[in-house]
């Protein structure tokens, strides 16, 4: 009977030991086991093992597992109790001393609890440093859940648009009521700022620019721009004054010159060429005296004002026989094509003002006998008008400014053809006061395609309607 549990006691040593050969061959790997649980594995080998020896020493191997089962179970119950009562203090007291794999969990907790609460002390900082920023700031910061409810404002949103302490979660809606701005929230396209006048104080002009972020919330930041909007109207008033004013002293010059001009029979040969001269100048005075009126008037008037059915087909036709009256000599040939055939609601004036200055820039940076085409089609979401023309071109790098006021590519060549200066910036405001955008595409020395972009709401069948055609002009 010894001699079987002796037998039983080495094999039983051997498989700890071999069990335990394992573990710490794991453990030095360090990938499969960590120290702390190779250590609790010892334990419960050498557990197994006194159990089994005690057990078969008093004939009672089952009844000695048994209890050693329960006590291993109620020690790891109290080691839980302690890890419990350890993360529910107040108090920043250090881990529970214990070894084996509830060391490790002391230890690794603790570590954890030490980096979260320097990590939120840090965000703490970050956020009191944050709040007191915006704060400073005079403009208003304010943002919104993904229902447009108020989550948090600064100071200057307070003086801006009267937010109060308890406005927390209130829709943002009940506090800018214009509907210029309610249509511009809810469309989503916030890729340009939005300008209207305060509701509280009608001197006041706040400009809004929004953002989005997370799951859906906004970022909305307020700045009042009264003063710029004063100094803006101010130069629109001034540019429109002044240009009235010229009009009648170079109406009167325009008048004596065209007198001496047919009078030049009469005159020293010398004085032939500066009448013509003068003439020449005065003319391209008038032209930007024209432009500056053109683009005071719409800047200053409603965009929806005398808006009807256009005929684009008399439109076209109507350019085409003025850039071919200014093509002149150099015997372009400007083409009219029709993919579509539709009206587009606006106003005649401002649409032909546009696809004009359009046209004549085709023909002034075109070679002669080069062709033109004025083109209408529609596409899925949109109506176009195009200006093609096998030109000069322009390079990538000044498409971004070519629509800026006197903005020149080549200020000499711009001298040599004419023109103003203003075409582009005229076509840009036309377009924006009817929804459109001036998109454009061109190749150094192979020709510029200018393309007038509609939304599809505004073009409607030509024979839904009749049309008030160009002749509106």
């Amino acid at each position: 009977m010894s001699v079987g549990i002796h037998e039983c006691v080495v094999n039983l040593t051997r498989s700890t030991q071999l069990m335990m050969s394992c573990v710490e061959r794991a453990s030095s790997w360090g990938h499969l086991l960590q120290r702390g649980f190779a250590s609790e594995i010892r334990r419960i080998g050498l557990l197994v093992v006194i159990s089994t020896v005690l057990g078969l020493m008093t004939g009672y191997l089952l009844y000695t597992l048994l209890v050693m089962c329960v006590g291993y179970i109620g020690w790891a119950l109290f080691q839980m109790r302690r890890l419990d009562l350890w993360l529910n203090s107040r108090r920043h007291l250090p881990p529970p001393d214990a070894n084996g794999v509830w060391g490790a969990v002391f230890d690794k907790i603790y570590r954890l609890r030490r980096r979260q609460q320097s990590e939120k002390r840090r965000l703490q900082e970050l956020i009191v440093r944050i709040q007191e920023t915006t704060t400073a700031l005079k403009d208003a910061v304010i943002l919104l859940d993904k229902n447009a409810s108020i989550e948090w404002w600064n100071q200057s949103a307070r003086r801006l648009i009267r937010l109060q302490p308890g406005d927390h979660g209130q829709p943002l809606f009940n506090y800018i009521r214009s509907p210029k701005f309610i249509r511009y929230f809810e469309k989503g396209n916030f890729k340009e700022p939005l300008t209207i006048q305060s509701s509280l104080d009608s001197e006041i002009f706040l400009n809004f620019q929004i953002s989005q972020f997370g799951q859906g919330e906004y970022l909305i930041v307020i700045r009042d721009i009264s003063r710029l909007h004063k100094l803006e109207m101010m130069r629109k008033d001034f540019i429109g004054n002044v240009s009235h004013e010229l009009r009648t002293p170079l109406t009167v010059v325009r008048g004596y010159l065209e007198t001496m001009s047919d009078n030049a029979d009469h005159l020293p040969a010398i004085w032939s060429k500066a009448i013509g001269q003068m003439q020449e100048q005065t003319e391209r005075m008038t032209l930007l005296i024209e432009d500056l009126l053109m683009l005071s008037k719409l800047e200053t008037e409603a965009s929806d004002q005398n808006q009807h059915p256009v005929h684009v087909e008399a439109l076209l036709n109507k350019v085409q026989k003025d850039a071919s009256e200014l093509s002149g000599e150099r015997l372009h040939r400007i083409e009219v094509e029709l993919q579509d055939s539709f009206d587009i609601l606006g106003v005649t004036q401002e649409l032909r003002s546009c696809i004009s200055n359009l046209a004549f820039n085709a023909v002034r940076y075109s070679p002669p006998e080069s062709q033109i085409i004025l083109r209408a089609r529609r596409e899925e979401e949109y109506v176009y008008i195009d200006v093609q023309d096998h030109g000069i071109g322009i390079e990538a790098k000044h498409l971004p400014r070519i629509t800026e006021r006197f903005y020149r590519v080549d200020a000499s060549r711009s001298l040599d053809t004419g023109g103003t200066g203003l075409g582009l910036a005229i076509v840009k405001h036309v377009l924006s006061r009817h929804n459109g955008q001036l998109v454009i595409n061109s190749k150094l020395n192979k020709g510029s395609t200018f393309s007038c972009q509609f939304p599809i709401t505004r073009a409607i069948e030509k024979n839904a309607t009749e049309s008030e055609t160009v002749n509106h002009s």
